[in-house]
């Protein structure tokens, strides 16, 4: 019993440090939405240059994208005429730090640590964006499969309604899941890893490392979820560097987008891609280290969270945070089911499987994909079984709904 108090008292602490925060990084986020929609960002990435890379780095890492529902939306910068180190370096930075996951670190680990993050995630972009335009440069005619067709662009009312739906699927849809593991992992440490373990027994920084880069590449996890699990560790004795390798590996990769980064930019640019992230990542841990005494990360981690912000904001955040984990799974498993049920007598709907969805972004990206054929309407996607519904007013344009999903970076 003593065990499941501390572990229950271990993710209250988590939760109740983080909340307030993420609800703040949702909100930036959210502007952010309004203010960048994909088409500005789509138009700014352009062929093989260095400021295409650069483009691609500075949008994506301010973008609250998870390492499954980025994948889709390089998918469609590629087929729009992005070249191939622009793409990689928006699969890079987007998902390692977003506006959420920034507020979560500055919470838990220090405002020093959330800038280096930052930092480190534009090194690592860049880095792998430049040496993918070197070594693998496309050909002219390399470029016939990318599509120039240009999308219709939301318009800015349009874009404040969609807000709160924004905010609720694409934005807490994407990291809900992943966001309840991380913050049992990070439960699980802290009430089953002695306080010093690390020091102990693995007081070898460059091994520490090197151990957090073969747990963080195939593992799946977002940016958000990432972070309780990086400062649990850190409470446990692991090195700011070590922790750092793992907060930009397990984001940016996992074993699940391996096949789907190779499809969008081939094997050369994957290999230059992962081996840019594995390098660059133990390098910078290893200068984080160095100064890590003279930032003292440490010292912050374990004092300014008390010092920050008032407890009764935070508890303030916890609430919110909860109601919005409470309202989000009824309204997924339990209202969701009920409206399936009674729109299932509806027999003249078309239904597609769709492969390679997720999370509610997945689910989102999907959605839009559909709309956008004309006479298509009604459109339902149910993540739980893979599926979209839809009403056509002609039966041939399945294959055009087919055509947009594929172009979203999805298979029907």
């Amino acid at each position: 019993m003593e065990y499941i108090s501390s572990f229950i008292k271990e993710i209250i602490y988590f939760f109740n440090e983080i909340s307030i925060y993420l609800v703040f990084g949702f909100l930036v986020a959210g502007i952010l939405h309004i203010l960048f929609p994909d088409s500005i960002v789509r138009k700014q990435l352009g062929k093989g240059s260095l400021g295409s890379v650069l483009k691609s780095t500075l949008f994506g890492i301010p973008l609250p994208l998870c390492s499954c529902g980025v994948v889709p939306v390089a998918t469609s910068l590629r087929r729009s005429g992005a070249s191939k180190g622009s793409v990689v370096s928006f699969l890079i930075s987007t998902p390692q730090v977003g506006a959420d996951s920034f507020m979560i670190t500055y919470s838990l680990i220090g405002w020093v640590f959330a800038i280096f993050r930052i930092i480190a995630s534009l090194i690592t972009a860049l880095i792998a964006g430049i040496l993918i335009n070197i070594f693998d440069k496309e050909k002219p005619e390399q470029d016939e499969h990318k599509s120039n067709a240009s999308e219709p662009e939301t318009s800015f009312p349009d874009r404040i309604k969609t807000l709160p739906n924004y905010i609720e699927y694409e934005l807490f849809g994407s990291i809900a899941n992943y966001l309840v593991v991380g913050l049992i992992i990070a439960g699980l440490i802290g009430v089953l890893v002695p306080d010093g373990f690390f020091e102990t027994y693995l007081s070898n920084s460059f091994l520490s490392m090197l151990l957090m880069l073969v747990v963080g590449i195939p593992m799946y996890v977002c940016a958000s979820a990432s972070t309780p699990i990086a400062a649990s560790l850190l409470m446990k004795g692991i090195s700011p560097g070590a922790a750092l390798v793992f907060l930009l590996t397990g984001p940016a990769t996992n074993a699940v987008s391996f096949s789907a980064v190779t499809k969008i930019v081939g094997k050369k640019s994957t290999t230059i891609y992962m081996t840019s992230i594995a390098l660059v990542s133990l390098a910078l841990g290893y200068v984080l280290n160095l100064f890590s005494d003279s930032f003292g990360i440490m010292e912050t981690i374990m004092h300014h969270h008390h010092e920050t912000i008032p407890s009764w904001l935070k508890i303030t955040g916890s609430i919110l945070m909860i109601m919005m984990f409470i309202w989000y799974y009824v309204k997924l498993y339990i209202v969701g089911r009920f409206m399936h049920k009674d729109k299932s007598i509806k027999i003249d709907k078309i239904q597609l499987d769709v492969q390679g969805m997720t999370c509610m972004h997945c689910a989102g990206t999907v959605k839009k994909a559909v709309e956008s054929v004309d006479g298509i309407s009604d459109v339902e996607v149910i993540l739980n079984d893979n599926r979209v519904e839809f009403h056509s007013d002609d039966p041939d344009k399945v294959s055009q709904v087919k055509e947009k999903i594929k172009a979203a970076g999805y298979e029907a």
